[in-house]
């Protein structure tokens, strides 16, 4: 029996790492979370390392320090990017499902994908699997190593497809699934944007020192062109704008890596996150709503697929993007393995809309669970649209009127000053 390594944390966030004996990694992850444990990783190991405790013991210099490399990358960068995107996983899923499909011997499939992909680091994946398949593993095997590429549903679905003989038609299904992902990514992308730019237009119009001086930076520029004595050049524009947005930028961005890399690792702290999240008035509906999105389309296509309830419904949960949906559904899931109904189960969580628990009930009753979550998902993703796209319009418009009034008070502020100084020079002109 193999040995696998794997990379875990427990209920209080600490990585716990070890090796367990199983037959595939599937099994050997089942192990690990009945231990207690939230897998992160799991590993197929080297037999002959296994063997042979020098062959594992790294080069003073050399493996040594890539393992240190491939470590810090794997703690620092790929928690925040994998250098892999959903539109080069789309394409390499449907590009292999169509040569497996076509009767193109799995090998052969994935030299030809190897020579059509330009992603370096999906060809350093690919190059292991044709290691791996030529040896007779599985590809499930080497995409387990790969944990930030290579999310727990597409894992449970290629296990799936290994087990039942059909990885083409499986293959097809996740790329199906990654271009609705990317469809709804769009969307929110797009949703934004015109918030995005009213900001970016009021930023470059006030300035950093606006709220300091309450002139804008652009009329601060034309003041200076006009008259040098006001010591206001292009250069101290740019640094009250540009370099000012710079700085806001990269501090933004800080945040948002130190949340990805630390904290979010403690499940505790994303759950109250996300709590917060949804609490927000307006917004925090729409973010809950592509979330119960996410968790009915990955569940419906992983039933679909042929995998069993409990796997269906935990990584659905996963999928979702949400710890407090995860949560709810890991909850649900241990009612469902004692023996109660999938909607009563849902329903006793308190966090799913009666829209689903209806949809669950009735997908329950006529035995079209998958076909009753694809739709769910669709009603939800739709109004989730209609109130974004509201909501992107009021945040802009609102943004547009604070701009306004605060250039107005500028104005205002401007023309009271002036007619002060005339006031003043007209008074010391009768006076004397």
């Amino acid at each position: 029996m193999p040995d696998y390594s794997y990379t875990a944390k427990d209920r209080n966030g600490r990585v716990i790492e070890g090796t367990i004996e199983a037959d595939n990694s599937a099994i050997a992850a089942g192990r690990v979370r009945e231990l207690g444990y939230e897998v992160e990783r799991v590993r197929a190991m080297d037999p002959r390392a296994a063997r042979s405790p020098h062959a594992a013991e790294p080069e003073r210099g050399g493996a040594s320090s890539q393992t240190m490399g491939q470590r810090a990358k794997e703690n620092l960068v790929y928690p925040v990017t994998s250098g892999i995107g959903l539109k080069e996983l789309a394409v390499f899923y449907r590009q292999f499902s169509t040569m497996i499909h076509a009767g193109i011997p799995l090998y052969q499939s994935l030299v030809t994908l190897e020579g059509q992909t330009r992603n370096e680091k999906l060809k350093e994946i690919i190059r292991s699997c044709q290691r791996q398949v030529e040896v007779g593993g599985k590809l499930s095997d080497v995409f387990a190593g790969y944990p930030w590429v290579f999310s727990e549903l597409q894992l449970e679905m290629i296990r799936a497809a290994e087990h039942g003989g059909l990885l083409d038609e499986m293959l097809n299904r996740i790329s199906d699934y990654l271009e609705q992902e990317i469809k709804l990514r769009r969307l929110i992308n797009g949703l934004t944007l015109y918030p995005k730019i009213v900001v970016f237009a009021a930023w470059m119009l006030l300035g950093v020192r606006f709220f300091v001086d309450t002139l804008p930076a652009f009329s601060k520029l034309i003041i200076g062109a006009m008259k040098p004595e006001f010591h206001y050049t292009l250069f101290d524009y740019l640094m009250d704008t540009v370099f000012s947005m710079l700085i806001v930028g990269a501090v933004v961005f800080g945040i948002y890596a130190f949340c990805r890399i630390v904290l979010f690792q403690n499940q505790d702290a994303r759950e109250k996150y996300e709590r917060f999240k949804m609490s927000i008035p307006g917004i925090g509906q729409v973010v809950k709503k592509f979330a119960l999105a996410r968790f009915g389309r990955s569940f419906g296509a992983m039933y679909a697929g042929g995998l069993p309830l409990n796997t269906a419904i935990r990584v659905g949960g996963d999928a979702s993007g949400s710890r407090v949906i995860q949560a709810a559904t890991q909850r649900a899931l241990f009612a469902v393995e004692r023996g109660a109904g999938i909607s009563q189960a849902f329903q006793e969580t308190g966090v799913f809309p009666p829209i689903v628990l209806d949809m669950l009930h009735t997908g329950e009753q006529t035995g079209n669970l998958d076909q009753m979550m694809t739709k769910v998902a669709e009603y939800l993703e739709g109004d989730a649209e209609a109130k974004a796209h509201l909501y992107s319009h009021i945040f802009a418009a609102a943004v547009g009127l604070l701009v306004a009034l605060l250039v107005g008070v500028a104005v205002i502020k401007f023309y009271m000053g002036y007619i002060g100084g005339m006031g003043a020079a007209v008074n010391e002109a009768g006076g004397g």
